[in-house]
């Protein structure tokens, strides 16, 4: 049997590419599509009869033509340079052969304003890495099933309610019989898409591709769940569990961590037909450790399982989806872009990966978040029971269940340290500062004889921004480990990742000579750094105030926990 590339090459001898003829449809075509209706009736009818009949005839022609248009906002200058500033530069996987896809993204509910930045994206994502060409278009036609075949796969993306529909605000705008037209062409193009994905092709479901085709039930028995509401808002920041960092599409995106943070508008699901029964999920909330949700829209599932995204295999085909995608910004996050691409990658089939459902198997994260047996909280919200401080006078305090930090005058480093030491190990905290500099020490000692009583190892550092947060700093033993902050580049030297005066979510990797770190989920630190780790194999965890001309500056830390690595 041939492959659709070669398919599609096969084809290509005979005639012009379905999607180069689509795309010549105009009014000129409508005129000879009613002139030859009057060729074909005029024999056969009165002349009152023919006239009513041509009437219906070049009505249902320009029902025929109708494509979707829309008066979409150009992208932002700002957007487009942080998208190109984000674009990895290679793909996942070196494709099998030259890949086609489509990307459609019409709506006929609710249109997301995201959605002309996240088509440049795709577009540009394609181009940048070579995994795949993107023709953007949202001409229905391209669903017709022979248009289907000249794709590896089909992007679907932030598409609203029967999307090959006009809006209901036009129905006014169609006879009865246009209407009915349309809606049966809806409802062939669907099954059109269906059976494309059974026979072997990828589909790709982006944000609202779930809030969509409500009533035709085999779509939401592919694209895996149906919208049921977004308790997390555009502004809100939630924590997302890989839940199994080492699978084929998570691993070369994440790099084996096992959460991150983001900002973005977060849906639920109804109860049928998703399950993890049929599903294999990728990333799912960890609602405790998420910004609380909107007071009016509440969280409606009773099983707690808010899944981001998944894969499933039907028949042939491969399903991805990913519920991310609401806001501008998610479409210039280097990790969103990396996880889009293992997205279309695995859609077009390059990407290989395990579809298996995700009940049948034992996740490594789904129960390694908040308690569990694999990490451990560090600070219990009540005392500072396990902690111990070294030098400075520096005050700490429990606050609400926050540990508080306090500068005092004319005082050296302060350190609150843990008092178990840690060689390779992953830890998570959040922080909120005034204006001070401060850090997270880590594998830190004390040693008297080397730095007199000073606790000295390395460590993530805390400032505002713009400035040098998460960079690795080698406390009282050498000066900047990170080579950005030594850079003479204001761009490369200092971020704005840092949230001034809010909380921010820090994730740190420290396994052998590697240290990374992550701020409110975007990477920031990738440091091999033999010559410290050599020094510094193990040791405490500590948390600095830093020495300060003003008295009565705080900094707070909460949701403290680590996993150590063996």
């Amino acid at each position: 049997m041939l492959s659709r590339s070669q398919l599609r090459a096969s084809r290509s001898n005979r005639h012009p590419k379905p999607s180069l003829l689509i795309e010549s449809a105009s009014a000129e075509h409508l005129g000879q599509a009613c002139f030859s209706t009057a060729v074909r009736l005029l024999p056969k009818m009165n002349t009152s009869a023919y006239l009513s009949s041509l009437l219906l005839a070049c009505s249902l022609s320009a029902a025929s033509t109708w494509v979707p248009t829309f008066n979409d906002k150009p992208v932002a200058p700002h957007h487009l340079r942080a998208i190109e500033a984000a674009l990895p530069q290679t793909a996942i996987i070196a494709p099998e052969a030259a890949r086609r896809v489509l990307v459609y993204s019409a709506t006929a509910g609710y249109r997301h304003a995201s959605i002309p930045t996240g088509k440049l994206a795709l577009e540009r994502l394609g181009a940048a890495t070579g995994a795949y060409q993107a023709i953007v278009s949202d001409d229905p036609a391209n669903f017709e099933a022979e248009a289907l075949n000249d794709f590896d796969a089909v992007v679907l993306l932030s598409p609203t309610q029967d999307f090959f529909m006009p809006p209901g605000k036009q129905r006014k705008e169609f006879s009865k019989e246009d209407w009915a037209w349309l809606q049966a062409r809806h409802n062939r193009l669907v099954d059109n898409l269906l059976a494309y994905v059974e026979q072997g092709g990828g589909l790709v479901g982006i944000h609202s591709a779930t809030d969509s085709c409500y009533k035709h039930k085999a779509y939401g028995d592919v694209m895996g769940a149906y919208f049921n509401g977004h308790p997390w808002m555009a502004g809100h920041t939630v924590t997302i569990n890989v839940e199994e960092p080492e699978h084929a599409l998570l691993q070369p995106v994440f790099g084996g961590q096992s959460d991150f943070r983001i900002k973005d508008e977060i849906y639920q699901f109804k109860d049928e037909p998703y399950s993890r029964e049929k599903l294999r999920i990728l990333l799912s909330i960890d609602v405790e450790r998420s910004d609380p949700p909107h007071e009016r829209m509440p969280l409606r599932r009773t099983d707690g399982d808010y899944a981001v995204s998944w894969v499933q295999g039907i028949g042939k085909g491969r399903v991805f989806y990913s519920s991310l995608g609401h806001n501008h910004e998610i479409y210039s996050n280097p990790l969103m872009l990396k996880h889009y691409l293992a997205g279309i990658q695995f859609a077009c089939g390059d990407l290989k990966a395990d579809v298996t459902p995700s009940a049948k198997l034992k996740m490594p994260n789904v129960d390694a978040c908040c308690g569990s047996e694999h990490w451990q909280s560090l600070f219990d919200g009540e005392t500072l029971n396990g902690w111990t401080q070294n030098n400075g006078t520096a005050t700490y305090e429990v606050r609400d269940g926050v540990i508080v930090g306090r500068s005092v005058l004319k005082s050296p480093n302060s350190f609150l340290c843990t008092n178990k030491t840690y060689g390779d190990f992953e830890l998570e905290f959040e922080v909120k500062c005034g204006v001070i500099n401060s850090g997270v020490q880590i594998r830190s000692l004390q040693n008297d004889d080397v730095a007199k009583g000073h606790v000295q190892g390395p460590q993530v550092e805390i400032e505002h921004s713009p400035g040098q947060s998460g960079y690795i700093y080698g406390e009282a033993y050498s000066g900047w480990r990170s080579p950005e902050p030594q850079s003479k580049d204001s761009k490369v030297n200092a971020h704005s990742v840092f949230k001034n005066d809010k909380w921010n979510h820090y994730r740190v990797l420290a396994k052998g000579a590697i240290i990374q770190t992550w701020i409110n989920g975007k990477q920031i630190a990738d440091l091999n750094d033999p010559e410290s780790y050599q020094q510094f194999p193990s040791g405490l965890i500590g948390l600095q105030v830093h020495s300060h001309k003003v008295a009565g500056v705080e900094i707070e830390w909460r949701n403290i926990r680590i996993r150590e690595i063996k």
